[in-house]
């Protein structure tokens, strides 16, 4: 039997007592939008898994990513703390905002991610796909060091480096928008096992490595984190033989439905090994979608602007939560965040609260998820992609008004540039008196109402006086050195377009084992 700890949730209708630890699975899309699933609103995208995960769980329709940028976001995810405290920032206006395949450094190794949390109560951790926490100059930032027991993906964003065809069998990205010439790792565990990347076959492999894994914590009977951190559909799209070509909606939505049927058979290999009672499943994307790359980037419905932007596009986000016997069937607008999610885990896990000397900025929103109660979030702060720590957030939520005291316009001043609701005046504009939405019957923030509404700007303005003290941590991405690069060969010339070896995959890297126990089926 599993390790025991017995955690009591209120004892309203729907609370449970339990004596398992719950496994974690987090399905993480990359740059998909508020809007791109089915249902949420898009017509076109193909998502009958993802569709099927929300109809046995909670939907949330006030889901925030830490940050409107990938890096930022995925580190508030796996520490509970916004960013900025972690040092996943940057000022410098040439250099980077994310990790890149020439970064030094790396998410600091003091910081305390979910799975060294869970390694405490004897949970065993894998991520599967896209990390974008740094490498580092000796992979001392990569997964293995950072609480992950296995790691099988690409440690930076596919965008940053060459992986040519992307859809299959042969058909080239579209390098309009992507011309890196430094091929892409795959890496399992730290060592590299292709180089370039082949992207028509990657979700195969992915799914037979989470197959792989989720058997062999079954069959051990070990509480896990799966951490699958997809790179769809982050440009450029790709798609293997699967999906190409077979939806409505062009490369990208053929990239969402690859993903739907990524999570389809995860979801299936965890019924075959009779882990659905007994594992919390998440689905969410670390930020809003591409609009910068016009049609090709995702579909934000009614949120204003999206990924780089302080308007809700940037960073409010599809999420579900599907526990059968644990969270009932229904639709959350409570105001909740990425950041929620470690001290939520906590509780569940068994982990002591005084466990961990940190400063989370995440709230425990279990009771949320079983009980339907009110969410312990009050305020959220809102950072631009590249913080500042001289003009800390940009903007500041409570559960109904939102307050902005700097916006941005990413996108410059040509008339052409898609979505002109994402510019706001100059480049970046400093408003004297902020701009104040009423999300609940504004949520595209097309009415300013601070003109009318004198008291709900003070309160605004008390709030964000009294929660925007958040200190920043050293900064993590200033650091660059083009000779870092992640290379399968120990010297070569020209550097790095040399790198390039023969792929050493192979199905034995990722056995699928026979029945180990009773309820398993092949």
């Amino acid at each position: 039997m599993l390790t025991t700890t017995i955690l009591c949730l209120l004892t309203l209708e729907y609370s449970v007592a339990y004596t398992d630890k719950p496994n974690v699975v987090i399905f993480l899309a990359d740059d998909m939008g508020y809007a791109d699933l089915q249902s949420y609103g898009n017509p076109l995208s193909m998502t009958p898994n993802i569709d099927k995960l929300e109809r046995s769980g909670l939907k949330f329709t006030q889901m925030y990513s830490a940050s409107p940028l990938c890096s930022a976001s995925r580190a508030g995810l796996l520490t509970g703390r916004y960013p900025v405290r972690t040092g996943v920032w940057n000022t410098d206006p040439d250099g980077v905002a994310v990790f890149t395949p020439k970064s030094i450094l790396g998410l600091p190794l003091n910081e305390t991610t979910i799975p060294e949390m869970l390694a405490t109560q004897g949970y065993k951790s894998a991520i599967i796909g896209k990390w974008h926490l740094g490498v580092g100059l000796s992979k001392q930032y990569l997964p293995l060091n950072q609480g992950f027991d296995h790691f099988f993906g690409l440690p930076y964003s596919h965008e940053s480096c060459f992986c040519s065809p992307c859809f299959y069998p042969d058909i080239e990205c579209d390098f309009d928008m992507y011309n890196a010439s430094f091929p892409c790792p795959l890496m399992l565990e730290n060592d590299i096992i292709e180089q370039p990347l082949d992207l028509t076959t990657l979700a195969e492999r992915q799914v037979r490595a989470a197959r792989s894994w989720i058997q062999e914590f079954a069959c051990n009977e070990t509480p896990f984190f799966l951490y699958y951190s997809s790179l769809h559909p982050h440009i450029p799209q790709f798609a293997g033989r699967r999906y190409i070509n077979q939806t409505k909606g062009g490369k990208y939505t053929d990239s969402l439905a690859e993903l739907d049927w990524e999570i389809g058979e995860v979801m299936d290999e965890l019924r075959k090994n009779d882990l659905i009672k007994n594992t919390l499943v998440l689905f969410t994307s670390d930020n809003g979608p591409d609009k910068y790359s016009h049609t090709q980037g995702g579909f934000s419905g009614s949120m204003r602007c999206g990924k780089f932007c302080t308007f809700d596009g940037g960073s409010r986000v599809p999420a579900v939560a599907s526990w059968p016997g644990h969270i009932k069937q229904g639709v959350s607008m409570e105001l909740l965040s990425h950041l929620d999610i470690w001290p939520t885990l906590r509780r569940l896990s068994g982990t002591p609260m005084d466990y961990f000397d940190i400063i989370l900025d995440g709230y425990d929103i279990s009771d949320v998820l079983f009980n339907g109660v009110k969410s312990p979030r009050e305020s959220l702060l809102y950072y631009n992609y590249m913080p500042d720590p001289e003009t800390g957030p940009y903007a500041i939520r409570n559960n109904r008004f939102k307050a902005l005291f700097i916006t941005e316009n990413i996108f410059g001043t040509d008339p052409n540039d898609l979505d002109p609701m994402c510019r706001s005046g100059n480049a970046t504009e400093i408003h004297e008196r902020p701009l104040i939405y009423d999300l609940l019957v504004d949520p595209e923030e097309r009415f300013d109402i601070a003109s009318n509404s004198a008291l709900v700007t003070e309160m605004m303005v008390k709030l964000m006086n009294k929660e925007s003290k958040v200190l920043f941590g050293p900064s993590v991405l200033a650091q660059v050195n083009s000779t870092v690069k992640l290379c399968c060969l120990s010297s070569c010339e020209p550097f790095p377009e040399c790198c390039q070896c023969p792929s050493i995959y192979s199905l034995d890297l990722f056995p699928i084992q026979n029945v180990c126990r009773e309820g398993r089926k092949e």
